[in-house]
């Protein structure tokens, strides 16, 4: 962060300076992240797919009802 703008929010009496912190930490939240697959969990992923490619008419599960059988989101 240049140190000018740094200083333009240091001006922002207290109110506002938390008002901006916590929308940054909203914007920052509101984004995913997810850290990058491992060599076993691409390895899983890989076996997966190769199963799905050579049993294509294999009933599957959508992802919506794992969520909803689990009771996530």
């Amino acid at each position: 962060m240049g140190s000018t703008l740094y200083e333009e929010i240091l001006k922002l009496d207290a109110a506002a300076r938390l008002q901006l912190a916590q929308e940054l930490l909203d914007s920052v939240a509101s984004e995913t992240f997810a850290p990058p697959a491992t060599a076993e969990q691409r390895a899983e992923l890989t076996a997966r797919l190769a199963h799905h490619r050579t049993h294509p008419g294999e009933e599957t599960v959508a992802l919506v009802d794992i969520e909803a059988k689990l009771g996530v989101r």
